[in-house]
């Protein structure tokens, strides 16, 4: 089955060995930057995902660039799945910084998240933002220089923390509170 999907795309155009020799070694690459071997339709399944999210073109020049920045994602977060919940606003979150260009200082970087996450910075701990950036592999600095690029991943961090935010129900609302404000 999977051998027929590589030769032949969804209209029946049959592959050509260049795409096939690309094809293959996106996967050693994908591979190599997860740091583990995949299954044939763990991999279609990849592909399909990059084709969809990220407009991949196996022949294209920045193929590479996407299968490992992808890959970097998912080693970082192993659970990283299209399926789960909050999942799109994450990745929506990701795309805006990746496709965006430009470099920001930290307290630019960390505005211009709030802004695009619609959250008020004052109600983020000093160590949440911290987190952040440490779980992008960066170091935080106010007068650090970061590049849209890099605030990306970072920007995919927060935005499951403003996701959680939003569900959470108010702590201070109960009945008495609600009489007093009457």
């Amino acid at each position: 089955m999977i051998l027929y999907t590589l030769k032949q795309d969804y209209r029946g155009n049959v592959a050509t060995k260049k795409y096939l020799a690309k094809y293959r070694q996106l996967r050693q690459t994908y591979e190599r930057a997860l740091g583990k071997t995949i299954s044939d339709e763990t991999w279609y399944r990849v592909v399909s995902f990059l084709k969809q999210r990220f407009n991949l073109r196996v022949e294209s020049k920045d193929a590479d660039t996407i299968v490992e920045t992808f890959a970097g994602l998912k080693r970082r977060y192993g659970a990283l799945s299209p399926t789960r919940e909050g999942f799109e606003e994450r990745w929506q979150a990701f795309k805006h910084f990746y496709d965006s260009q430009g470099d920001y200082s930290g307290i630019e970087a960390l505005s211009a998240l709030a802004n695009y996450l619609k959250i008020n910075l004052d109600d983020v701990p000093s160590s949440t933002r911290y987190y952040w950036f440490s779980q992008a592999g960066l170091s935080y600095s106010a007068h650090g220089t970061y590049h849209s690029k890099d605030l990306a991943l970072v920007a995919f961090v927060a935005a499951k923390w403003a996701i959680n935010k939003r569900s959470q129900p108010m702590k201070s609302a109960n009945i008495s509170v609600l009489a007093i404000a009457k």
